[in-house]
């Protein structure tokens, strides 16, 4: 136990964010996780009934629109000569290096929703991984793997088209967007892959039994800040070199005292502790604050250390919020 208290400087101390990522699964059972299916509501321009009114798949396919793909529409660009190269709507994502395609949207998509208490602050560029499988939710005959270039992009690694030499990754063989911020994924290739699978093949539920592969899953890596104060404590040479540990006095620890003893035989540590290079440990570092009698913060060391007489001694430790 100390018997002073030292100060810590404010340059001593620091305030910081670090990130941290962890890997996370979710599937059509995962709870806030949702699949939909995406379709442009088509009326009659007769038609005055259905004015302002969408269908549950035309609603997700309007909200992908104007969110994501309304570059690509002839109110923004009516020449549709820029169609789906301006920079509109691509939430930070935009590369000249690393190209973000939306060069596919049409009149139908797939939309894949995370809750984002699954991925923070943002899912992971380069770790979203979709598989889509036949059969059953625990078996597989046959499926589909969807992987993110990095850079926003969703290609699959075992199909792409027969008539593309290409890297799967390329403008022409991408099949959707994953939108790191909104954990949003959206497949829009409306082509089919290999001859004979279709993204509307992919997804589902139990009221859609038609699906080739119903059964999907999807794998990432979220993104979560964590905010760490780091102190660093100097203990010079010499310093807090003392104990009130009861152990260190002659006579059982103070219990009783021998007759003809003096207050000094009591009072020192025991005779063979005053011999050598006795020093005591700390385990602990208590911080307080002005007027606090009781340690706001305690510190932990991973093993005793001793006290030294001839070196300082820098402590640092990290505390997260």
């Amino acid at each position: 136990m100390a018997i002073k208290f030292g100060k810590v400087e404010y340059s001593e101390k620091s305030f910081e964010e670090q990130i941290f990522h962890k890997n996370q699964t979710v599937d059509s059972a995962s709870s806030g996780t949702h699949y939909h299916l995406a379709v442009k509501d088509h009326y009659p321009s007769e038609d005055i009934s259905h004015e302002g009114i969408l269908s549950v798949t035309g609603s997700h396919w309007a909200f992908v629109h104007t969110m994501f793909y309304s570059s690509g529409s002839n109110k923004i660009n009516p020449d549709e000569q820029e169609k789906f190269n301006s920079i509109y709507n691509k939430f930070n994502q935009y590369n000249d290096l690393k190209p973000f395609y939306k060069n596919k949207f049409y009149d139908s998509a797939s939309v894949f929703y995370i809750p984002q208490q699954l991925f923070g602050e943002r899912i992971k560029p380069g770790t979203f991984q979709l598989t889509a499988r036949s059969g059953s939710s625990s078996s597989s005959l046959k499926s589909i793997s969807i992987l993110d270039d990095g850079n926003g992009n969703l290609y699959s690694s075992n199909l792409h088209y027969s008539y593309s030499n290409t890297a799967f990754s390329s403008s022409d063989n991408y099949v959707g967007n994953i939108f790191y911020d909104l954990g949003i994924a959206t497949l829009t290739e409306t082509g089919s892959w290999s001859g004979s699978v279709s993204y509307l093949d992919i997804g589902g539920n139990s009221d859609e039994p038609y699906r080739q592969y119903p059964h999907w899953d999807i794998k990432f890596n979220s993104t979560t800040p964590i905010f760490t104060s780091q102190y660093t404590i100097k203990i010079p040479a010499g310093s807090f070199n003392h104990t009130m540990n009861a152990t260190t006095k002659p006579y059982n620890g103070g219990d009783y005292t021998p007759s003809g003893s003096s207050v000094q035989d009591i009072s020192n540590p025991r005779l063979t502790l005053l011999t050598g290079s006795f020093s005591p440990y700390f385990t602990q570092i208590h911080l307080y604050e002005n007027q606090v009698t009781e340690p706001v913060l305690v510190a932990n060391v991973p093993k005793a250390i001793k006290m030294r007489d001839d070196v300082d001694l820098i402590i640092t430790f990290r505390v997260d919020h």
